[in-house]
Order: C-alpha cells, then structure tokens, then sequence
C-alpha cells in the first residue's frame, strides 16, 4: 500500500520529465548564455573570453609561439560555432 506521500511522488514525475512538457525547452535552448557583448565578434561566454585570453597572454609573453596561439584560437572559435 502506498502512503500519500510515496503516491503524491508517483503521480507528479521527475522535474526534468515535467520540464520537456511546458514548452520552454526550445526557449531554453535558443537563449545565448551569461557572457560580454563585443563588437565584431558577437556574443561570447565568460569561460570562451577567459579561454581566449589566457590563450593571447599566453602567446604574447612567449609561452607559446603566437602562430601556435592564433591557430588554437581560431580553431576553438570554429568549433564553438553554432
């Protein structure tokens, strides 16, 4: 016999099986996340910017040869294209 409690739980599903019933999924999915708004580029993700950067300081102070550092970069931002 099931208790209210345990029958509630059945009846109600997981919150991820209500979720994909509401129709805010696809809203979910098209909207750009928490990040900076540049010029040229558009919209980047704080951890892209931060990837970016380090990549350029990286290459500037010579850690890594700036070639290296260009094509890392551009590879990253073709990858992360959508």
């Amino acid at each position: 016999m099931m208790d209210a409690k345990t029958e509630t739980n059945a009846r109600r599903g997981t919150p991820a099986g209500r979720s994909a019933h509401n129709g805010n999924e696809q809203y979910r999915q098209d909207r750009p996340g928490p990040g900076i708004d540049l010029p040229v580029v558009g919209h980047v993700e704080y951890k892209s910017a931060g990837f970016l950067a380090g990549l350029g300081v990286a290459g500037a102070v010579g850690v890594i040869e700036w070639p290296v550092a260009a094509a890392v970069g551009i590879g990253y931002a073709l990858a992360r294209r959508e």
